[in-house]
């Protein structure tokens, strides 16, 4: 009878940690898939991805010479896409991850270092742009900032094209995926479970012949 309830107790035991890691993931899964939406919809509104496509085809004309004036392009700013990642700063560190697939992981992994990276090309650019010159007013000066800011636009509206796929595929895998353990039964189950096992005869038992 003693072994019997310490059976019982582990099975519920088991059951409770189960539940645990359940609710765990559920919560890395929600925080995961809240930040991804807003950064997703952030990404998408008028001054950060529309403006820079906007940017990127007035900034391929003038790199023709096509575009008149140039000045006027940065007249409300870059936009850089203030993102945020404290979902990932919380959890990356943490234990959760291991309960989370390892393709989630993976997919939210490459999510913010996609985000960091656009970051450092922003910070880049915005370094070299913003640095004081002694020709800024020259010609010259103008035909290669020109072209600097092409060829950085160049990259940065791909990879803020690419990053938005990311996103949306994310935030599929997120709904659809559910860990190999997650239809764990309540404790009277697990307890039925164990009370059986311990019950049955078992296979490896000597046949006793008398």
């Amino acid at each position: 009878m003693i072994i019997l309830s310490i059976l019982a107790a582990l099975a519920v035991n088991q059951w409770q940690e189960s539940r645990a890691r359940i609710q765990r993931v559920a919560e890395a899964r929600r925080a995961f898939t809240t930040e991804i939406q807003r950064n997703h919809e952030l990404l998408l509104s008028e001054n950060y991805l529309p403006h820079h496509r906007r940017l990127n085809a007035e900034y391929a004309k003038a790199a023709k010479g096509e575009a008149a004036d140039t000045n006027s392009f940065f007249e409300t700013g870059v936009h850089p896409t203030p993102w945020s990642d404290s979902a990932w700063r919380t959890l990356s560190g943490s234990a959760i991850l291991m309960d989370l697939p390892s393709e989630i992981v993976l997919i939210v992994s490459d999510i913010y270092g996609a985000q960091n990276s656009i970051d450092k090309r922003n910070e880049g650019f915005l370094n070299a742009i913003s640095a004081p010159r002694s020709d800024r007013e020259t010609p010259a000066y103008a035909r290669d900032v020109t072209r600097s800011i092409n060829l950085y636009l160049n990259d940065l509206v791909p990879a803020e094209e690419r990053l938005l796929l990311s996103y949306e595929h994310a935030l599929k895998r997120l709904a659809a995926e559910k860990p190999p353990w997650a239809e764990t039964d309540d404790p009277a189950k697990a307890n039925d479970r164990a009370l059986r096992a311990r019950s049955s005869p078992s296979r490896d038992a000597p046949y006793d012949s008398k």
